[in-house]
């Protein structure tokens, strides 16, 4: 009897198993129509994102080596801006691109980054070029797919680009070039696309078509140097990007350094931490004269966590010369012992970086001058259009609101300017220029000329704003050059450096994206420096505009080479209106 039954159960449960499996079966051949057109759709994606990226690529070569042999590159803006690898152009000013409309288009070279192995040039034979969308290498994660475009051993002879895809295998690397070259990439991406000789200087895409760094460096066999292992590099784009407006300016880039080294080294006091020390550090640096010391061991660098050594190295090598940086450090405290809850001591320091000299010797490369020129004009027409719609200043604007010292003290502050005429009221006080003489309003009503550093600062200011914003401005100025960039509260900015007639400089930033004003750098006096020398101190205003109306909102004054807080105005967005000429002069404002 129990056999029996065993054996009707099996049979049952057999044949329910099968009609299980034929279901199964079924719906997988009901599945199979889905994810065929489902693949086919995502190749019909690919192929046209291949098609679309494809006329910004082009095949680079220097004047000499045109189809012998070359590289890579990408155009980036219409104007015909073009990306590609130092060790590709050199320091030659003349090169040719040839794009997949299987035309050769002369290019000239704006600046390079040899220490980044980066150059901008520029084509010239078309008013408008195809160009890629610039992506954040910031937000690539380890496994992201990737495209590697170029021209590896002048394959194509009509410059359609090769395409190869992988993922990303790596973010953030410090990759140092090693051998008988001093480049460095310091941010990299790693990637394992198949790149071969031909493909330097080539972009590297997200899976959006979203361009995210410039493929340099590639793993090869050592018995067969021309056989990819795997293994490639790519320059980042938030690296690119920190020194494109120095590129435009014709500048040989330097990358910063604070002259000191750091380590990963144990805590002496707590032996389960690994700390990031500084371990050796040059008396003269500007780290030193900023406040680091031997030992300290650094914690943040411009607001992000320092993790490790590795990770400092791509921060550090990332920037340009002259960038601000502001560390968290802490530092061993005297009374420290073994467990202790309170051995180091926070301390922030900040310091303009340092160049690292790399590429050809001083005098080697030379900016076009008619180059540089273009790029000066094309900048005042940039920054024209995106600041006058704001600050009117042929025919008048007004800003008011509060400003907070570095000791928190508020005051009422209203801001009057005209052309080169200019009107702060501040509290109580007013001082006043109209553009040949400064004065101010004294405690009993009466006018007096306003003393020499302070009228400086306000005429100084006025004349320079409203020599850049007007057209034919320079002819009230003796310098106005374009001097690259930086980065103002976050934004990258392009910098406009100026002399007046009576020797004031000053230093405008404007938005790269919008072209609106974003900060003012004013000379506020001589410091006496260790070796007995001077040097300028600058103050810096940044300013933060509304998003909405891009109305600056903001104003805060810090230190131009530590980052220090100074001041702090909050507005309303600037008014426009017209303004009577009579406030501006001595006794107007009865």
């Amino acid at each position: 009897m129990k056999l029996s039954f065993m054996k009707k159960t099996i049979g049952v449960g057999a044949a329910a198993a099968l009609l299980g499996l034929c279901r199964l079966a079924a719906l997988a051949e009901d599945a199979k129509p889905d994810a065929l057109a489902k693949a086919k759709a995502a190749e019909a994606k690919r192929v046209a994102l291949c098609a679309k990226l494809a006329p910004a690529v082009g095949a680079f070569f220097q004047k000499a080596t045109v189809g012998k042999g070359g590289g890579s590159g990408v155009v980036i803006d219409p104007r015909g801006y073009a990306v590609t690898n130092f060790h590709v152009a050199g320091a030659e000013h003349d090169l040719f691109v040839g794009l997949n409309d299987g035309r050769l288009y002369k290019a000239r070279s704006l600046g390079i980054d040899p220490g980044g192995d980066i150059a901008l040039v520029k084509l010239e034979g078309k008013p408008r070029f195809d160009f890629v969308t610039m992506g954040v290498s910031a937000d690539v994660r380890i496994g992201d797919r990737c495209l590697a475009t170029g021209n590896p051993f002048l394959l194509a002879t009509d410059f359609q680009p090769t395409v190869t895809e992988g993922i990303v295998s790596g973010v953030h690397r410090f990759k140092d070039g090693g051998g008988a070259t001093d480049l460095v990439y310091g941010d990299c991406l790693q990637i394992n696309a198949s790149i071969n000789p031909g493909n330097s200087g080539g972009p590297l895409f997200d899976e959006a078509g979203r361009w995210i760094g410039i493929n340099g460096l590639g793993g090869f066999r050592g018995d067969r140097p021309r056989i990819n292992v795997g293994v490639g590099y790519a320059a980042s784009v938030d690296q690119i990007k920190n020194f494109l407006e120095d590129l435009r300016s014709g500048q040989q880039c330097e990358h910063g350094t604070m002259n000191a080294t750091v380590r990963d080294l144990d805590d002496e006091f707590d032996p389960t931490r690994k700390l990031v020390k500084i371990d050796a550090i040059d008396g003269t640096s500007v780290g030193w004269k900023a406040g680091l010391r031997l030992g300290d061991v650094v914690i943040e660098w411009n607001g992000v966590p320092v993790k490790s050594q590795n990770h400092f190295l791509t921060l550090i090598s990332r920037l340009p010369v002259g960038q601000r940086v502001r560390l968290a450090i802490d530092r061993r405290r005297e009374d420290a012992t073994i467990g202790g809850k309170h051995n180091y001591d926070r301390v922030t320091v900040g310091m303009r970086l340092r160049g690292i000299p790399s590429g050809p010797e001083e005098g080697q490369w030379v900016p076009d001058p008619d180059l540089i020129a273009q790029e000066k004009r094309a900048t005042l027409e940039a920054v024209r259009n995106g600041t006058l719609p704001l600050l009117p200043v042929a025919t008048g604007f007004e800003m008011s609101g509060t400003r907070k010292d570095a000791s928190g003290k508020e005051v009422s502050f209203r801001y009057f300017q005209k052309g080169p005429r200019a009107r702060i009221e501040l509290g109580g006080s007013v001082s006043a220029t109209n553009g040949a003489k400064a004065w101010r309003k004294v405690g009993d009503g009466a006018a007096e000329d306003l003393p020499a550093a302070e009228a400086d600062i306000l005429e100084g200011t006025a004349r320079a704003l409203d020599a850049v914003l007007k057209e034919g401005g320079e002819a009230d100025l003796t310098e106005l050059n374009f001097t690259g960039g930086d980065t103002i509260d976050g934004r990258r900015c392009t910098r406009l450096e100026t002399r007046d007639k009576s020797g004031r400089r000053r230093k405008l930033y404007f938005d790269v994206a919008t072209g609106v004003l974003a900060g003012i750098a004013t000379p506020a006096g001589e410091k006496k420096l260790d070796d007995g020398s001077t040097e300028t101190q600058w103050v810096e205003e940044r300013w933060t505009l509304d998003a909405a109306s891009r109305s600056p909102r903001r104003i805060e004054r810090v230190d131009d080479k530590t980052g220090d807080f100074v001041s702090l105005d909050t507005a309303s967005p600037p008014s426009g209106h017209a303004i009577d000429d009579s406030l501006f002069e001595r006794g107007g404002d009865k």
